[in-house]
């Protein structure tokens, strides 16, 4: 009887033990699915204007202008190298940008990064250009904004010239891409 008694126990312990594992299971995830919740950041959309600066040391051709929508502020990129073209009057260049968002009186960087662009140039018309990057910094004291560091962004627009081989102004759209919950 003895025996007997020991036996039902340890069987009747068994769904009581499952089922108190299974509370403490769920409450661990439930905990790191609402951690991860938390560290989703929302895709960010911007309208920029661009105006080209001419040679800014260390690198060339910066364009610089406002940047507002979910972010704002001044937004520089800066040319880091680029393919040769082929000779006008339609011209398709491969270039590296580096591109930085600082807040509106320029005192606080906000967002930093790299992005390739694929710009068709045509002399005296409206040009356009396309890039896809990837975020390298989020300032950690303003925001979520180091939650974005590693997502990809992508922008472009148009611009106009001067005259032949001087570019001028122009406009466009950046946006980078949020992040889902543990993506990141």
């Amino acid at each position: 009887m003895k025996t007997r008694m020991k036996k039902l126990i340890s069987i009747g312990t068994i769904p009581v033990l499952a089922l108190a594992l299974l509370l403490v299971l769920g409450t661990v995830l439930s905990d790191g699915a609402a951690a991860q919740a938390k560290k989703t950041t929302p895709p960010l959309t911007c309208a920029t204007e661009y105006f080209f600066e001419g040679d800014v040391p260390p690198y060339e051709l910066a364009w610089v202008g406002p940047v507002s929508g979910d972010i704002q502020g001044v937004i520089k990129w800066w040319l880091l190298s680029r393919s040769p073209h082929p000779p006008p009057p339609a011209q398709v260049g491969q270039m590296l940008f580096r591109w930085e968002i600082w807040d509106e009186g320029e005192n606080v960087l906000l967002l930093e990064g790299e992005e390739r662009e694929r710009t068709i140039v045509r002399h005296g018309k409206n040009s356009v250009w396309r890039a896809n990057g990837i975020v390298t910094y989020g300032n950690p004291d303003v925001g979520n904004l180091k939650d974005y560091i590693g997502s990809q962004m992508h922008d472009g627009g148009n611009f106009t010239w001067a005259a032949p081989g001087l570019p001028d102004h122009g406009f466009g759209t950046l946006r980078i891409a949020g992040s889902a919950a543990g993506s990141k």
